[in-house]
């Protein structure tokens, strides 16, 4: 529940003062559904960490190859700045496990501390990241028929689609902050315990 509540929080407010009827448009269209129910199976599918290697590994081979498949979610992530904004939200979340660390009592760490060991991993973080978003999406993305990538491509530019990516980083960013420091108080509890 609580989950729920933080990415809603996030989203609602991040389209604030945003025309929803070109989203409505676009996602209740018979396009728009297909690319949603591909993004849940591919979400779904990856939960199985056989199924994610296999993914990655393609999305290495197409890229070796210059695909097709590939340039096209390329571009999608481009227009959207979905790599970037992933990264981003992973280091954030990794600076709020060390701060539930620390305030949990089983580190004490500084702030300064804890930003330079976070940007230290930057690089594995990117890498992991890059591999992982490539494979969900040209595994969701495959079935798509010629010129449906593109069109969301161009949909995601427009004023109201950069608005809903920004929306939903706004609310899951939110809600994996949440967590990753509960998990720092978490394990900190757990480090005192088997000290006692």
């Amino acid at each position: 529940d609580a989950m729920e509540i933080a990415v809603r929080r996030g989203f609602a407010i991040g389209l604030e003062n945003i025309d929803l009827a070109p989203l409505e448009a676009f996602f209740y269209s018979p396009r728009g559904e297909r690319i949603v129910s591909l993004e849940l199976s591919a979400r779904e599918a990856m939960m199985d960490s056989a199924i994610e290697d296999a993914a990655r590994e393609q999305a290495r081979g197409y890229e070796r190859a210059k695909d097709d498949a590939f340039v096209l979610v390329d571009d999608f992530v481009d227009a959207g700045d979905l790599l970037e904004a992933n990264v981003v939200g992973a280091l954030n979340s990794n600076i709020q496990f060390y701060r539930g660390l620390v305030d949990g009592g089983a580190s004490e760490l500084s702030e300064e501390d804890i930003l330079s060991d976070v940007w230290s991993q930057e690089d594995e973080t990117r890498s992991e990241t890059r591999d992982w978003l490539y494979g969900f999406l040209i595994m969701a993305y495959s079935p798509l028929e010629a010129g449906e990538l593109e069109a969301y491509t161009e949909f995601s530019k427009s004023v109201e689609g950069k608005a809903l990516t920004a929306a939903l980083f706004r609310g899951f960013d939110s809600m994996y902050s949440d967590i990753s420091y509960a998990l720092g108080l978490a394990a900190a509890r757990a480090m005192q315990t088997e000290e006692i």
